[in-house]
């Protein structure tokens, strides 16, 4: 089948590269001349595993192309999917400025009938505007033709977002019933392989998304309001969660405790969810809970440096280990990293910065900063002389790093571990001076030096 994809960015070009991989031919538009000059070249703009391997290779077989001509996308594809950003306004509701301008362009030049797809997160009632947009072009155009509409919207995980499209939980779509046939044709090798294929109302797929999602980040939330009070009790977090996890009404995922979620999605989308319900005057109580929860934890890493030097850091220099929000990508939207270091500078205290993949990028929005300091290594970074380390993104070279080689670069300095990154037993066992973990009681030769 031919599909076109609108928006190269992290949920479009993956889904281009994993439909192309599934056997359709795809065309990916994206308004960046030189995002798509690199992508035609075979070049992958952003750090996700496996995809740069896949683009290679389904540009090399014929079945992907990229355009800066949304032009040629629309005549070419069967099914559109809409993959372009749904950003924040500042009121919290999505910006669907973006989806609309894709939506009008293929109503006004769209020359056979076609499936177009929200791919892009969404508010619920979008899918009603879309066709009602549609059908006022179409009948402005004075054009016979039938465009439908469907929900489909996406669960990538970045970092293994290639591997969540071809392994989901479930793929979930929503519309007419005879648009969704299209749809079950796309996904047919995933669905023969076994993964669920939900249909529902369109209405319905719209708020699975931010159900889902809002889900996630309230376990998270609620772990990290649970590690607080753990901390204060002499609790240990890492007993509550197995404790809890345990419990199958309850499961063992989203359980662990740290400083705050991050990234492209939960933030937005409880934004999102918090003023579709208000608009609704739906009260949003437990909504706006998980986001204050989730922006008070971010501070934690902050608080516990000012209680270790008793509230005196002006001069101090500080390593900072991870800037990316997770592992496994370098994208740095809403990155706990970020409130940490700009408290820190206000603060008068001098950070050294390190990231495996996120450093670019990192470089370009604080390059005014003139109180940072940037690293080649995670060695480099500790041995700058620092006062203290706080670890951000918890990246597997950082859980393995030598608790020795830690305490001999920091000597008496905390080390304020906001990933758990390390076992209790494995630091009492060290010389480290400080340890600081979220949820879990200190260790060192004293609480407060």
């Amino acid at each position: 089948m031919n599909i076109s994809v609108y928006g190269a960015g992290y949920v479009g070009l993956v889904s281009a590269v994993c439909f192309a991989n599934l056997g359709h031919h795809v065309c990916c538009t994206d308004i960046r001349t030189d995002h798509v000059e690199k992508l035609l070249k075979g070049i992958c703009p952003i750090y996700e595993a496996e995809l740069p391997e896949l683009l290679k290779e389904q540009l090399d077989n014929g079945r992907l192309q990229f355009t800066d001509k949304a032009e040629k996308a629309i005549l070419f594809g069967e099914v559109h999917f809409i993959a372009t950003g749904t950003p924040s306004l500042a009121d919290g509701s999505a910006d669907l400025s973006q989806v609309f301008t894709a939506v009008e362009q293929i109503a006004m030049l769209a020359n056979k009938p076609a499936v177009v797809v929200t791919k892009s997160t969404v508010p619920v009632g979008t899918g009603d505007k879309i066709e009602s947009l549609i059908n006022d072009v179409l009948v402005k155009k004075k054009k016979s033709i039938r465009l439908e509409v469907v929900s489909n919207p996406e669960f990538l995980r970045e970092g293994t977002a290639v591997f969540d499209f071809l392994n989901a939980d479930r793929i979930v779509v929503g519309g007419r019933a005879a648009a969704l046939e299209s749809l079950k044709t796309i996904y047919k090798p995933l669905i023969d392989s076994g993964i669920p294929f939900l249909t529902m109302s369109r209405s319905s797929a719209e708020l699975t998304k931010y159900a889902s999602n809002a889900m996630l980040a309230c376990r998270i939330s609620f772990m990290n309001q649970m590690s607080r009070l753990a901390e204060r009790v002499g609790a240990n977090i890492d007993e509550i969660k197995v404790g809890m996890g345990t419990d199958h009404r309850i499961g063992p995922y989203f359980l662990n405790a740290g400083i705050g979620y991050g990234g492209s999605c939960f933030p937005k989308d409880s934004r999102a969810l918090i003023h579709t319900a208000k608009s609704f005057n739906i009260d949003s109580a437990m909504l706006e809970a998980i986001e204050h929860i989730n922006e008070y934890q971010k501070q934690w890493a902050v608080e516990m440096l000012l209680e270790h030097f008793g509230h005196s850091v002006e001069k101090k220099r500080v390593a900072i280990w991870g800037l990316a929000f997770k592992p496994g990508t370098d994208d740095l939207r809403e990155a706990s990293s970020f409130v940490i270091i700009n408290e820190l500078t206000r603060l008068g205290v001098d950070v050294v910065l390190y990231d495996p993949k996120a450093m670019p990028a990192a470089k370009q929005q604080l390059a005014d900063n003139h109180l940072i300091r940037w690293s080649s290594s995670a060695k480099e970074a500790i041995d700058a002389s620092v006062d203290a380390l706080i670890i951000a993104t918890e990246w597997d070279e950082f859980k393995q790093y030598p608790l020795n080689e830690i305490e001999s670069a920091l000597g008496d300095g905390p080390l304020i571990d906001g990933r758990n990154c390390y076992a209790l037993k494995d630091v009492a066992s060290s010389e480290i001076g400080y340890y600081y973990s979220v949820g879990r009681m200190p260790i060192g030769r004293c609480v407060s030096p």
